[in-house]
């Protein structure tokens, strides 16, 4: 997947085995060392790959790549790589005018890294065309995210854009319709349309979508639940809805009796 907008910032690091494969794999990043704990699971599973990819390792005690990478489940692995490429939202945006359908996903400040992590690997599985997120306030794609992502974020394309009600108006003008998501209030998802050119919008951890975004949008679809806990975690309810986009896309949506 080629990706756009890069940045002449310093190197990253990432870590964890799933990440360090992806980024390998999708191959827009360049590896520029590699730090590995010796004996370690992640050594044995991948030194010969690094050996005849050329790459430069580094050995270090457990210790030390805990306090390098600030979290102790990096499984004996990390490596310093190129930052994270953002794709750049305008030219997305004339590719995605020219299709019959798509599925972008616009992030409405989320802050939490696992909740981005794992939207971003729900993102990977179904398909999803295109992920917004606020350059402000919100969670940005760190090594963090990237862990939680299982290296589903090498295989996206992901934007920042400083006004997310810009870009809804963007995308309605190349023939989106945009949902916005509600807890409370709305139509049942699965009585909703969601195979054609779509945006959905998901709000923030706790206080939801802001009242403007929620102004902007074509229609509010909840997903209906049952039980004491009055809603779900946003990965969650992302990955539900993105479920039944595909299911559609898939299968046909002719079961859907239509509210637009």
């Amino acid at each position: 997947m080629n990706k756009t907008h890069k940045t002449d910032t310093p190197p990253s690091l990432i870590y964890g085995v799933h990440p360090i494969i992806e980024t390998i794999r999708a191959g827009h990043r360049k590896i520029h060392e590699v730090f590995l704990v010796k004996g370690s699971e992640s050594e044995k599973r991948l030194r010969s790959e690094f050996e005849i990819l050329n790459l430069n390792i580094r050995f270090m005690s457990p210790l030390a790549l805990d306090s390098l990478t600030r979290d102790p489940r990096n499984q004996g692995i990390a490596a310093r790589v190129d930052p994270f490429t953002y794709c750049d939202f305008e030219s997305d945006l004339s590719i995605l005018k020219h299709k019959d359908r798509f599925a972008v996903l616009i992030l409405d400040h989320i802050q939490d890294p696992n909740n981005l992590g794992n939207i971003l690997r729900s993102a990977c599985c179904f398909g999803i065309d295109l992920i917004i997120l606020s350059k402000d306030r919100a969670a940005s794609v760190t090594a963090s995210v990237e862990k939680a992502s299982a290296g589903s974020s090498a295989h996206v394309r992901v934007c920042r854009v400083v006004n997310l009600n810009r870009s809804i108006e963007n995308l309605k003008e190349i023939g989106s319709w945009v949902y916005g998501t509600d807890a409370k209030s709305g139509t049942n998802y699965f009585d909703v349309d969601l195979a054609g050119k779509i945006t959905i919008v998901m709000g923030a951890e706790g206080s939801g979508m802001r009242r403007l975004v929620r102004e902007n949008c074509d229609m509010m679809i909840k997903i209906p639940i049952i039980g004491n806990v009055p809603s779900l975690n946003v990965s969650n309810a992302t990955t539900i809805l993105f479920s039944e986009t595909f299911r559609q896309v898939s299968f046909g949506s002719s079961d859907i009796s239509g509210s637009r």
